[in-house]
């Protein structure tokens, strides 16, 4: 009955209430964050007919920017406009946990999890307000993952499984959002090419599907823009940036870091592959999450740069495998799968201190002055509670949110609003504040 159905569920009243708390400042966040406004700026060109990677800059696979696109034909280009759907994939993808968490885990492991995730997602630490790729894609890679870990384990009950599809669909969108989920999705194929009823018709499928809708979006873009185009957007800049980042930290000896991040990377990904091959056919799924966590925490590793959205991706996988600590073995299981989990353990370990240096963003009080959690939760709350202004709180933020609000004021008061124009400023927000038309002669990477 639902009376029934609603009062089994009231465990997931506190961690979504939570998440939800938390997230109140970021709707009076103001317009600050320059990769934001490059990507609205992006989407406002694709909305005017401009052609993606020929006609206007992206680094990203197509979907981030449908997706922003979307949001500004629908809702406008506001902050809250843009963070109402951050909030809605963060509440998605916590949906995603308690679904799988309550199958693998049980209960109180499910709480565990959910509170850790809901703490990440509704603060500030990882950037998860803003709208970022990153931001976005874990809500499907999520789902992916709870489908997946749900079913492996089961028996199929038609020759070729229909569940794959859905999980390689979701993966495949997460890939269109952005390249770095094709470490999640090689984590999916490795655990349904091993876990429990393993067989080569469900990693055909989940292939096919993830490849088929892959080509779906890559090749309109090759014959709309060219191969070049979009080769260099979509790994040559990644690579020529990678390497930039790498000299400036070792101020010029290039070989050395990046040999030891490889070699890091290697021993992760090893110690990973051999112990999936050891849990081979074992019907507890619970094992695969840490397949998963570790390779998500490839990227962050691999990058190595103090991005803090770049963990994102990994913070589902990596809630669920520490929820899962505890678990015993049966007193019957094999050697090998006893040093198969210490193995994934190990892998994970080593991705999450490889992953560190990215960091955190507004950290606690004494962390990078103004940018801090006293700043954004004293500071919202006092602003609700009429203790100061909202331009006051939003001005802690950063310094261009005065000064490009006042260049805002004046060009509406002087009726320039809908302009061509090229704007000097240090990010592209006046642009899409006052719906200035963008002329430059070449698609910038980032409108400064």
């Amino acid at each position: 009955p639902p009376g029934y159905r609603l009062r089994s569920r009231v465990w997931l009243i506190g961690p979504l209430a939570l998440y939800a708390l938390l997230r109140i400042p970021s709707f009076l966040e103001p317009h600050w964050y320059t990769d934001e406004a490059g990507y609205v700026t992006t989407a406002r060109a694709l909305l005017q007919g401009k052609v993606l990677y020929a006609q206007i800059w992206t680094n990203k696979p197509p979907l981030h920017i449908w997706t922003v696109a979307a949001v500004i034909q629908l809702l406008g280009t506001s902050e809250v406009a843009l963070h109402a759907l951050t909030f809605l994939t963060g509440l998605l993808t916590l949906l995603a946990i308690a679904y799988a968490a309550d199958r693998l885990l049980g209960r109180r492991r499910t709480v565990v999890a959910l509170v850790l995730a809901a703490v990440m997602l509704g603060t500030p630490l990882l950037d998860a307000e803003l709208i970022l790729p990153e931001s976005l894609l874990i809500a499907p890679m999520a789902w992916a993952g709870a489908l997946l870990l749900t079913r492996v384990g089961t028996p199929d009950s038609r020759r070729w499984p229909l569940w794959p599809v859905a999980v390689g669909a979701l993966a495949a969108a997460g890939i269109a959002y952005q390249q770095t989920a094709l470490a999640d999705t090689f984590a999916f194929g490795l655990i349904l090419a091993t876990a429990g009823r393993a067989s080569w018709r469900r990693v055909a499928t989940f292939a096919a599907t993830v490849a088929g809708l892959t080509a779906a979006w890559l090749i309109p873009a090759l014959v709309t823009a060219g191969a070049g185009k979009v080769a260099y957007a979509l790994v040559v800049y990644w690579v020529q940036f990678s390497q930039g980042q790498v000299a400036g930290a070792g101020q010029g000896s290039l070989p050395i870091p990046i040999v030891f991040r490889a070699l890091f990377a290697l021993v992760v990904l090893g110690l990973l592959v051999s112990a999936a091959w050891l849990h081979r056919r074992d019907p507890d799924p619970s094992w695969a999450l840490w397949v998963w966590a570790a390779a998500a925490l490839l990227v962050p590793v691999v990058a190595l740069q103090p991005y803090p959205h770049y963990l994102l991706p990994s913070l589902v996988p990596t809630a669920l495998a520490l929820s899962s600590l505890g678990l015993r073995l049966p007193a019957q299981a094999p050697s090998s799968r006893r040093l198969g989990r210490a193995g994934l353990i190990a892998a994970t370990g080593l991705g999450m201190v490889g992953a560190a240096p990215t960091g955190v963003d507004w950290g606690p009080a004494f962390f990078n002055g103004n940018h801090s959690f006293a700043t954004y939760y004293a500071g919202a709350f006092a602003t609700l509670t009429r203790g100061q202004s909202l331009p006051a709180y939003q001005a802690q933020f950063d310094y261009r949110v005065p000064e490009d609000g006042a260049v805002a004021a004046w060009i509406k008061s002087h009726g320039l609003d809908g302009s061509s124009a090229v704007v000097w400023s240090a990010d592209a927000w006046l642009y899409d504040m006052n719906d200035l038309q963008l002329l430059l002669p070449t698609p910038p990477i980032y409108n400064d």
